[in-house]
């Protein structure tokens, strides 16, 4: 755009934050800023003083969002954050915009106040505070997300980048120093706030203590700086960037909002201007985009389905014959139907609810149990637990509805490609999952009745199993359909007339020789407990069952495909309010192939048709490879790579064969995932496209010997071409050491790519005696559970295992739940009290793998009092894993550590 002198923003674009408020102020533009700078000002200082800005509230499970809340605001302030940031209310001004997910790092708003609270920790806790949201729904989020957390990351990036270490070259360092020292000139603090930070400076020769105080210097000197003034400034920094963007998209004086708005400027008009498009060109002085059209509401969903029963109203209503009108139902529907494919299912699911109440209803004592009517549990090829009979539901359903079934859910489509419709290994499970909650509730207090009374076992009791299902419970309640609050208390009563325990015993007579003739010795071991009175709870939970299916097992139903594909239309018109234009095929599956898969058999077409909308383009059908049963075909794939089933003398007495017939168990259940992506690709997939890494290989030569005889297999099976041979790995990167092949040192603060293979980390210790041991960690930083800490009196753990100074982590069998592996060092104090990290105690680290990777990490003395010494972490990185240089230091010792990662310790 050219120049326009008539525009006071046009000088500002290239002036210093002082000139360009002057111009902003000039032209009376400042004030539709003052709460929004009085706001960011106070909360800024607040945390300068050593107060908390935010909060987060960790959500229970992987499923529940976590919630963040901003601190220190008065009920007028509330108010006004909630007119300003609420979503809803920056979506009714057209920001459609706004992340639907989002991670919000709250420890960056929350590191002043850290810093000065637990200076020795504080970047680590400030990590914990990062907020995994997986819906943005409050003001607190977006006025993190795009006020304060952009303001505090400037202010603090010092901190960050000396934190860092030096795992930047020294030509990135000087830049980044460079651009920092102008960002704080711009910004008018003082050029001494600095002064030990700058690179080149005296950073290098602080000791820890030293270094914390330079920290606690840098908050005193922005604290001590005009606030308002300061936020003032970096506001029109970001508003200059808004200017740029806009005069480089304008033709004719003006241009469109999804032209300008880029992913870095959303935040900008959310926090300055309320997510309103039409205040910034009031702002800037630009009159409307003739093209521009600003949603303030999404249009209300509007479904097409369930027309079939309406067919004789509507030939009533329009005066032709009724089977004209069915014509041209089945000729939108497609097919030749007059039924959707949506009533197709959900009169399945009726149907099978009925098998499903029968097989619960005539369970009784000499049956096997029926976990395993339902297939919502992981496939499992080497050994069966006990009570769980795979696929079940062939023994105790009726044949047409597991044909139904078979043939309603057959097929999927993959979100990655979308554009092939495949083979659903796992049809009764995809069917599960579309009944939800309703079956995972009525199945689960079934099989707790049994395990409670025919033993040997059970996960919760009777009196518990509303807590236990909390969360089902919820969503039936929720979706208009609750179980009846009496039904929890007459499950109580009916445990307490149960039978009293009785232990379930197997018995074995070995008959020996001795000088004196034959000697019988029985011996006899526990297996669980059983009680008598199966029957009666069994009928009372039947008769709860079926009260709740007659007044709602209909309308549950409905609720379930009218949700599920509510959410897709209602997401597909937020694509278009935000883009304006309608998704191409593959933005539409990222969040449509869930319901498609529940209900239209992976068919995106036939969901667009439901929520009235036209497909951009067909799906491909290719010819099906799977065309057996998905447990079927994995059992031979299990077979064919030599996997045998466990009996129980092996499992007890052979962990090495236990696991080598896992890790066979793991690749063929994954085989099924293989031939998806074949069908999906038209091709077999590469190493990397199946994710091979991740995987483990029960062979000597790992995943290099493994893959191909997995390919070779498949292509047997599924009678095709295997893939030519490769002469390495494509996803196994070289292991890890100097140009001369010798062991590599790692910084401090650095991390490196490693292979997913046992890993062994040793430490070696000088000057004092010390303890090693292992904590593992979930994505949250915490420990699932105290026996998450592997030590001596407990020394292996979910594939971790510590022997004396060495901590051995097979990377292979590590819970897909557990992210980091971090390896600790603790001074023995009871052989040396007094001892502490210090020029003289030191340690220092050596990593090595099977296949040649070789590390070593030695930090520089601890100075603050350390006993307790986080040495180094492995954790995963997308489908890799890492190993991070920490040599982060405990002064409060085992307790502090013990504290920041979740862990409970007996004093």
């Amino acid at each position: 755009m050219a120049s326009d002198p008539s525009r006071w923003w046009q000088p500002a674009l290239e002036s210093s934050p002082e000139t360009a408020l002057a111009l902003e102020r000039t032209a009376g533009q400042q004030q539709r800023f003052a709460e929004i700078d009085a706001l960011a000002a106070k909360l800024l200082a607040t945390g300068l003083a050593g107060r908390p800005v935010a909060t987060v509230v960790i959500g229970r499970g992987r499923q529940t969002p976590d919630t963040a809340k901003v601190l220190a605001l008065t009920q007028d302030e509330e108010l006004f954050c909630a007119h300003a940031f609420g979503v809803q209310e920056q979506q009714r001004r057209g920001a459609w915009y706004l992340p639907e997910k989002l991670s919000v790092k709250a420890g960056a708003v929350n590191l002043p106040y850290l810093l000065r609270e637990r200076p020795a920790h504080a970047l680590t806790l400030a990590a914990d505070d990062n907020a995994r949201l997986t819906a943005v729904e409050g003001w607190d989020t977006v006025l993190l997300w795009a006020l304060l957390v952009p303001l505090f990351e400037t202010l603090l990036q010092p901190v960050r980048l000396r934190a860092a270490g030096e795992i930047f070259s020294r030509t990135d360092q000087q830049q980044f120093w460079t651009a920092i020292e102008e960002r704080y000139r711009l910004l008018g603090i003082d050029e001494g706030a600095l002064e030990a930070f700058r690179f080149g400076g005296t950073w290098h020769r602080l000791d820890r203590a030293g270094q914390q105080q330079a920290r606690l210097g840098l908050l005193d000197t922005l604290a001590a700086a005009d606030l308002e003034q300061l936020v003032a400034r970096h506001r029109i920094q970001q508003l200059q960037g808004l200017m740029a963007g806009f005069a480089k998209k304008a033709k004719a004086s003006t241009a469109l909002a999804r032209r300008v708005l880029t992913k870095e400027l959303q935040p900008v008009i959310s926090a300055y201007f309320g997510g309103d498009w039409l205040a910034v060109l009031d702002y800037l002085q630009a009159p409307p985009h003739p093209d521009e059209e600003i949603i303030t509401a999404l249009p209300e969903p509007r479904l097409y389905v369930g027309m079939a029963a309406q067919t004789a109203g509507m030939a009533a209503e329009i005066g032709i014959a009724e089977d004209e009108v069915q014509a041209m139902l089945a000729a939108f529907l497609g097919g030749g139907r007059t039924a959707s494919p949506v009533e197709e299912r959900a009169a399945a699911l009726r149907e099978w609810w009925t098998g499903f109440d029968h097989a619960h209803a005539v369970q009784s004592r000499g049956m096997p149990s029926l976990w395993g009517l339902v297939d919502q549990d992981l496939m499992s090829l080497s050994r069966t637990e006990q009570g769980f009979t795979p696929q079940l539901y062939r023994q105790r359903m009726p044949t047409d509805v597991l044909q139904l079934v078979g043939r309603l859910w057959e097929t999927v489509t993959l979100q990655r490609h979308p554009g092939r419709i495949v083979s659903n290994p796992r049809p009764h499970q995809t069917m599960a999952e579309a009944l939800g909650p309703a079956v995972e509730f009525w199945h689960g207090v079934g099989l707790t009745a049994w395990f409670m009374c025919e033993g040997p076992y059970s996960r919760t009791t009777l009196d518990r199993v509303d807590r236990y299902y909390s969360k089902a419970l919820t969503a039936l309640r929720a979706a208009g359909c609750p179980v009846d609050a009496a039904f929890f208390r007459e499950l109580q009563a009916a445990e307490q007339l149960l039978g009293p325990e009785e232990d379930i015993t197997t018995g074995q007579d070995t008959t020996v020789e001795t000088p004196y003739g034959q000697l019988t010795i029985t011996s006899s071991m526990s297996h669980g407990t059983r009680r008598e009175g199966f029957e009666r709870v069994r009928d009372l939970i039947t008769r709860h069952r079926r009260a709740w299916a007659e007044q709602y097992l209909a309308s549950y139903v409905k609720h379930r495909w009218r949700s599920e594909l509510e959410d897709v239309a209602r997401n597909h018109h937020r694509f278009v309010a935000a883009k304006g234009r309608p998704p191409t095929l593959a933005q539409f599956a990222r969040f449509a192939t869930t319901a498609a898969n529940h209900w239209t058999g992976g068919d995106l077409g036939t969901l667009y048709t439901a929520i009235g909308e036209p497909t951009p383009s067909q799906q491909e059908r290719p010819a099906r490879l799977l065309t057996s049963d998905g447990y079927d075909f994995a059992r031979l794939v299990y077979q064919e790579l030599g996997g045998k089933p466990l009996d129980r003398d092996t499992w007890v007495h052979n962990p090495e064969e236990t696991q080598r017939q896992w890790q066979l168990s793991r690749l063929a259940t994954e085989s099924l995932r293989y031939l998806q992506l074949q069908e999906a690709l038209g091709q077999p997939p590469t190493a990397k496209q199946f994710g091979t890494q991740r995987l483990p290989w029960p062979w000597p030569g790992k995943e290099a010997e493994g893959w191909p005889v997995l390919q070779r297999a498949l292509a047997t099976l599924t009678r095709t071409s295997p893939p030519p041979a490769t002469p390495h790995s494509p996803t196994n990167s070289p292991p890890p050491t100097d140009e001369s092949g010798t062991r590599r040192l790692l910084p401090k603060g650095s991390n490196t790519a490693i292979r997913t293979e046992s890993t062994a980390v040793r430490i070696t210790a000088t000057g004092a005696p010390v303890d090693v041991s292992a904590v593992l960690l979930a994505r949250n930083g915490k420990v699932r559970s105290d026996h998450d800490l592997v030590f001596y009196n407990h020394p292996s753990h979910d594939g971790v295992s510590v022997v004396g100074d060495t901590v051995t982590a097979d990377l292979n069998r590590v819970p897909d739940d557990v992210a980091t592996i971090a390896v600790i060092i603790s001074i023995d104090l009871e052989a040396q009290p007094t001892a502490v990290f210090d020029q003289h105690t030191q340690w220092q680290t050596g990593i090595t793998q099977p296949s040649g990777a070789q590390l070593s990490f030695a930090p520089g003395p601890f100075s603050s009092g350390e006993t307790v010494t986080i040495a180094m972490e492995l954790y995963r990185h997308a489908s890799e894993w890492k190993a991070r240089a920490v040599g982060q230091g405990y002064d409060t010792g085992l307790a502090g550590l013990a504290t920041d990662y979740g862990i409970t310790i007996d004093t």
